[in-house]
C-alpha cells in the first residue's frame, strides 16, 4: 500500500517557537505537545531530524508518528518548559504510522486527553498542534473535511484544513473540547489539507505499542476500486466492488482460492481477476473499505468473501493471517 497525493513530514532539528495564547482547553493540550529530536541511520550515515509528540500519560508516555522515530538510534524530547529529556522507543506501528516513546520525568507531566474521532462532522473546527520550525504563529485551525480510507488503503485518515508543516508529524489534531482526535502524519502535496490518523484506530493498540509488538490481520491481495468507467473499459458486467489485480502467493486469499488478474500489456490493468463485492455480508465499494475491514479483524478470524468470477457470484471463507512487516 502506498500513500497517494501526500508527503511524509520530517523536518530538520529545530527548537520550537513559543505559541501564542490559545483558549484554555487548547492551551492545555499545547503544553502536552513536545519536540521530538532524533539521530537516525540513513544510507550508511547519520542524519538529524525532528518531529512532534503528544504526552498521553503524566509519567512520560508520548505518542508520535512512526516515521519520525522508526530508524532513530537516539531520541530526545524537548518539553513545553524547554527541558530536554532522553527518550526510549517503546513500540512502533508502521501500518498506522504511529509509535510510542517514553521519558523519565522528574515529576508529573502535562498530559493530553484522548478523545474519539467517530463523532466528527464535516465542517467541525479542528486545531493542529505541533512543533514544526515554521509554526511561528502557534496553533492553526481549520474545518474537518472527511474520513479517508483510500489515501493509504484501510488506514483511517482525518482530512482537515488546519495548516501543518514538516516537523508537525506526531503532533495533535484537537477538537474544540481539547480532546485529541488524530495524530498528524502528512499533508497533501499542495500543502492545503492536513492528514491525521484517527485516534479511534490508535487507542485500541496502545497496550500493544507499550509492549513493543503490533500485529495486524492480512488478506494478501492487491486491487483496484471498480468505477463505471473502468468496468466499461474492461467489459465487466458489475460496476462496483474491488477488482483483484494480484494475490500474494501463500497468503490467506491464495489459500482460499482467490484469483488475481493478468496484464495484457505493460502498464495495463490486469484482467480476469475476481471482483470482491462483499465481506461478511457488508458491501465493499472500494479497496480502502476492504482493507479497513480486514485491519479491524483479528489474526486467525475467518471472514466470508462474496466475489464475482466469470459472471458468477461465489463465496469463499478466508482465515486471516498476520500481515508481514512493511
Amino acid at each position: 500500500m502506498r500513500w497517494m497525493a501526500v508527503v511524509i513530514l520530517i523536518a530538520a532539528l529545530s527548537v520550537p517557537v513559543a505559541a501564542q495564547a490559545q483558549p484554555a482547553a487548547i492551551d492545555q493540550v499545547d503544553q502536552a505537545v513536545v519536540l521530538v529530536s532524533v539521530i537516525a541511520e540513513s544510507g550508511g550515515g547519520t542524519i538529524r531530524g525532528s518531529g512532534s509528540g503528544i504526552i498521553i500519560d503524566p509519567e512520560g508516555l508520548i505518542l508520535t508518528a512512526n516515521h519520525v522515530v522508526s530508524r532513530a538510534r537516539q531520541i530526545e524530547v524537548t518539553l513545553w518548559t524547554g527541558d530536554v529529556l532522553r527518550a526510549r522507543l517503546m513500540g512502533t506501528d508502521p501500518v498506522y504510522d504511529v509509535a510510542l516513546i517514553a521519558v523519565d520525568p522528574r515529576g508529573p507531566l502535562p498530559a493530553a486527553r484522548l478523545g474519539s474521532s467517530a463523532s466528527l462532522q464535516p465542517g467541525e473546527t479542528l486545531t493542529a498542534l505541533g512543533r514544526a520550525p515554521r509554526r511561528q504563529g502557534g496553533a492553526t485551525t481549520g474545518s474537518f473535511l472527511i474520513l479517508d480510507h483510500e489515501a493509504r488503503p484501510g488506514v483511517p485518515l482525518l482530512r482537515a484544513l488546519a495548516t501543518v508543516w514538516p516537523g508537525d508529524s506526531g503532533g495533535a489534531l484537537v477538537n474544540e473540547r481539547g480532546d485529541v482526535v488524530g495524530v498528524i502524519v502528512a499533508v497533501t502535496r499542495d500543502g492545503t489539507v492536513s492528514m491525521a490518523v484517527a485516534i479511534d484506530a490508535v487507542t485500541p493498540n496502545l497496550d500493544a505499542l507499550r509492549a513493543g509488538t503490533i500485529r495486524h490481520a492480512w488478506l494478501g491481495v492487491s486491487g483496484l476500486t471498480l468505477t463505471e468507467r473502468l468496468a466499461q473499459e474492461l467489459g465487466l458486467a458489475v460496476a462496483h466492488g474491488v477488482l483483484i489485480t494480484e494475490v500474494i502467493p501463500g497468503a490467506p486469499a491464495a489459500q482460499a482460492g482467490l484469483r488475481g488478474g493478468a496484464s495484457t500489456a505493460p502498464g495495463a490493468v490486469p484482467r480476469g481477476g475476481d471482483i470482491i463485492v462483499a465481506v461478511d455480508g457488508r458491501p465493499i465499494p472500494t479497496f480502502g473499505t476492504l482493507a479497513a475491514y480486514v485491519l479491524s479483524r483479528r489474526i486467525g478470524e475467518t471472514v466470508t468473501l462474496e466475489f464475482i468470477r466469470d459472471g458468477q457470484r461465489l463465496t469463499a471463507s478466508v482465515v486471516l493471517g498476520e500481515r508481514p512487516e512493511i
